[in-house]
């Protein structure tokens, strides 16, 4: 199972990296279509192709318009639930590009893997004052 959850981490680890150049089409590869966004903004549903890309897009914007330059992951924990089914908790600060903080985020994905290949199927973003221990 090691060797399972080292590959779950470094395909978490490579979405990260890949969010943070801004391109939509490049982000939705590791998303399950349908797939869920949940953050304190609303539950957003992905249910095709085109949805996800607009949705990132329309989120990158934002980011942007905020003075989002780039983000630091912080903390990755994952837990396998399933044989098919895992759990990412992990912490990202976002700087601007003066090199301020912009913001911190947290987010708890939960990944399937399908056809071989773990991808999101959901994204649950939430308050970074609270915890979230995998145990």
């Amino acid at each position: 199972m090691t060797n399972e959850l080292e590959l779950i981490e470094n395909t978490y680890r490579a979405y990260f990296t890949v969010f943070q150049m801004g391109n939509p089409r490049a982000i939705t590869p590791y998303y399950h279509i349908p797939s869920v966004f949940i953050s304190p903004a609303g539950t957003f549903m992905l249910g095709k192709l085109q949805d996800a890309e607009q949705f990132f897009d329309r989120l990158l914007f934002g980011m942007r318009s905020r003075g989002y330059s780039r983000s630091v992951l912080t903390q990755v924990k994952v837990k396998q639930i399933a044989d098919d089914i895992a759990l990412v908790n992990s912490r990202a600060d976002c700087y601007k590009s003066d090199g301020n903080v912009l913001e911190q985020l947290t987010a708890l994905y939960t990944m399937r893997k399908i056809e071989g290949t773990w991808r999101i199927a959901v994204c649950t973003m939430f308050d970074p004052e609270r915890t979230l221990e995998l145990a």
